[in-house]
């Protein structure tokens, strides 16, 4: 295997024509069957998810292989020369999901205001307030997060350093699970005090809120676990072939930017 791979850096083999785009793949029909019967099982019966679990996982797995892996090692042609209105189409789509997201944490900002302005401040009577030093714990984490994840980009774009990648790469992962136990710490005592999600409009939007963000940060822990296995495993990347890194950087710094406006709209803003 290791005999078929091709240096980052090295001309492409192929791609070179004027489309330059790879050739099409099945995977995207497992993820889209898959999202189909998980959302019968959601709908209708839980049996269906038995189905569309495994055949979701599956067309993920294979699909990101395929794109980061395979195609980088075929020599198929740079993700850079892949450009729309002269940005990468990798990072542009990137960009239109941290929108998509930033909207859909919007809403859930907007119904914690909507709660306040009607029902009073947070928290209800009888009810526990939030820690806010574990609030500005967790948002100091992801803004070192965020130094450790540019530290290991720049590593790599500017000097080519894929050693220097994996170490801030590998910080940014530690630091995003000591972000979760210390959200977790949070929850406990929460829980412990009487404030459950199924605690009125304010316990459930605040759990939903502060789960959403938690389930975007380990979806991030594996991207950034994928970029370090590519550079430390495949010897990918570059100084000329580096997109998901910045991918991964960018989806970070959102992260941290949705827990600064947790910190201060919910965790400053009720004290």
């Amino acid at each position: 295997m290791s005999d078929s791979r091709q240096p980052a850096g090295e001309p492409v083999r192929q791609g070179e024509g004027a489309d330059g785009f790879p050739h099409g793949s099945k995977y995207p029909l497992f993820v889209g069957g898959g999202l189909f019967f998980i959302g019968l099982g959601l709908a209708w019966s839980w049996l269906f998810l038995i189905i569309g679990i495994p055949v979701e996982l599956y067309g993920l797995w294979g699909w990101t292989r395929e794109y980061t892996i395979e195609e980088f090692e075929r020599g198929v042609v740079p993700e850079q020369k892949r450009q729309l209105l002269g940005v990468e189409t990798g990072l542009l789509g990137m960009y239109m999901l941290i929108v998509s997201e930033i909207l859909i944490f919007a809403g859930f900002f907007v119904a914690w205001f909507y709660l306040d302005a009607t029902r009073g401040p947070f928290p209800p009577d009888g009810y526990p307030g939030l820690t806010v030093w574990l609030g500005a714990t967790m948002t100091g984490l992801l803004l070192l997060g965020s130094l450790t994840a540019r530290y290991g980009r720049i590593a790599v774009v500017e000097e080519g350093d894929r050693s220097k990648l994996v170490l801030g790469y590998a910080m940014t992962v530690g630091i995003g699970v000591l972000f979760l136990a210390v959200l977790a710490f949070e929850w406990s005592n929460l829980l412990a005090e009487g404030l459950r999600w199924t605690t009125g409009p304010y316990g459930a939007t605040y759990y939903a809120l502060a789960g959403l963000h938690a389930g975007h940060l380990i979806a991030g822990l594996v991207l950034f676990g994928i970029v370090i296995y590519r550079a430390r495993v495949r010897d990918h990347f570059s100084a000329n072939r580096n997109l998901m890194v910045r991918t991964a950087e960018a989806y970070w710094h959102f992260l941290t930017a949705i827990s600064i406006a947790i910190f201060i709209f919910i965790y400053f803003g009720t004290t």
